[in-house]
């Protein structure tokens, strides 16, 4: 049966213990194709079937990832300070464009990511992994969500994009006092002075990273559009890693069959985050999709053209898992959703996972007997319109002291010899800094509004 309220609220004032039961309440009032309200005034649609999230996604003919498409803000119905606009506004990057644009935008992409090589994906995990650590293994507590999982995402990217020392301490500091809401206006300018500065410094001091890689590569591509691809995979990957370690670490243990008093094995934990990325994927409901005509459902609603479809990841891993639970726990693969379907899929995804063992396994080998400090009861989860994400995760363990780092160890950033740059970038055709509109999501998304 078909509910009458026309339309699911997606997004929370105050935190939620279990955003599950959120969506199981949605589908069970609209099905799994759910009407929703973005925002006050603002309407889509949810994907929460598995089926139909495939099927949609591959479908190139009735459904464009371009937001041009969005018909509320084409015809003005969309406030300028609205939330959604950091993520859903036209944008030139991979995630935005179809067709040759995309193609475009996504080579340079992967032809930058694919030059970093395993051996330095893992050398530079495990070393940021382990200062980490060293800055709170002393104290026999810590929130591993915020002071270990969503930096270290951050940290590693900073090392493999070629942000010297100082660039990338202030990037790192600035993107986190965003997440936590500080100053927001000081840190939203320090993050995009900083990022400027990368690029001009690698047009002068061009270097083995993925920001050269960009500037180099036969797309051509303008500095604006350099900039783009850096904050789609610099702010588009780092979230959803930093999700996944945390829910790896809550998922390792939460597993009564994992040992509790040494680190499990990389063979486990492989299999720890498989299991996650079917039953608590990382990304929540994103990116979005637009039907280029009306599309009418089986019950005979109907989509009209340029609405927004937000495609639910999560919501689709998590139900179907359940909906197959006996032959999911027969014969469980890796055909699930967790980093999209078709063209647009994730580029990152595989080194996005393999950071997050390399993570579980230093955290683990460092502080065996580590256990959540709360019940699993007591945590909570900001929950907006395209993401839900855990306020925070403490846990104790065994106070130890740091391990010594002697000053040769990885491949630390290098230092700046050049002159800060002063000038701002070549300015963003929409209007307004496309690093705004990041800095602003960061903020909003942090608060869950």
């Amino acid at each position: 049966m078909r509910s009458t309220c026309p339309r699911a609220r997606l997004y929370r004032s105050e935190p939620h213990p279990d955003p599950y039961a959120v969506y199981a309440e949605m589908r069970a009032e609209h099905g799994p194709i759910v009407p929703v309200e973005l925002e006050p005034g603002v309407h889509g649609w949810l994907v929460t079937d598995y089926a139909t999230l495939i099927s949609w996604s591959r479908d190139d003919t009735r459904f464009s990832r371009d937001p041009r498409l969005w018909r509320d803000l084409a015809e003005g119905r969309i406030a300028p300070d609205s939330g959604l606009l950091p993520m859903m506004a036209p944008r030139a990057n991979a995630l935005f464009v179809d067709g040759v644009e995309h193609r475009r935008y996504r080579r340079a992409i992967t032809d930058g990511l694919k030059e970093v090589g395993v051996d330095r994906l893992k050398r530079a995990t495990e070393l940021r992994a382990g200062e980490l650590i060293d800055g709170f293994c002393e104290r026999g507590t810590a929130d591993v969500l915020n002071e270990y999982a969503r930096m270290l995402p951050l940290m590693v990217i900073n090392d493999l994009f070629g942000f010297d020392h100082d660039q990338g301490r202030r990037f790192v500091e600035a993107m986190r006092n965003l997440w936590l809401g500080i100053d927001p206006e000081r840190s939203n300018a320090e993050a995009e002075k900083a990022l400027a500065e990368v690029v001009a410094a690698k047009h002068r001091e061009p270097g083995d990273d993925v920001t050269t890689r960009l500037i180099r590569h036969p797309a051509g591509l303008s500095d604006e559009e350099v900039i783009m691809q850096l904050l789609l995979v610099v702010a588009a990957a780092n979230e959803p890693t930093a999700n996944l370690i945390g829910s790896g670490i809550r998922a390792a243990l939460a597993d009564p069959d994992l040992p509790g008093d040494r680190a499990p094995s990389p063979t486990t934990l492989t299999d720890v985050v498989d299991r996650v990325l079917w039953e608590d994927p990382p990304i929540t409901n994103y990116p979005v999709i637009y039907p280029r005509a009306d599309v009418t459902l089986d019950d005979g609603r109907v989509i009209e053209a340029g609405s927004p479809i937000l495609l639910g990841f999560a919501a689709s891993n998590r139900f179907f898992v359940e909906e197959n639970a006996e032959r999911m726990a027969t014969s469980r693969n890796r055909a699930h959703v967790a980093w999209g379907v078709g063209h647009h899929r994730c580029p990152g995804s595989d080194e996005a996972t393999a950071m997050t063992v390399i993570a579980l396994r230093v955290l683990f080998d460092r502080l065996p007997g580590l256990s959540p400090a709360l019940p699993g009861e007591e945590l909570r989860w900001h929950l907006s319109s395209l993401s839900w994400i855990p306020v925070g995760f403490p846990v104790h363990f065994a106070p130890r002291p740091p391990e010594p780092r002697p000053p040769e160890e990885g491949e630390p950033w290098n230092e700046s010899h050049s002159r800060p740059e002063t000038s701002a970038p070549s300015p963003s055709t929409s209007g307004r800094s496309p690093l705004s509109y990041l800095s602003a999501f960061l903020a909003r998304w942090t608060h869950g509004s």
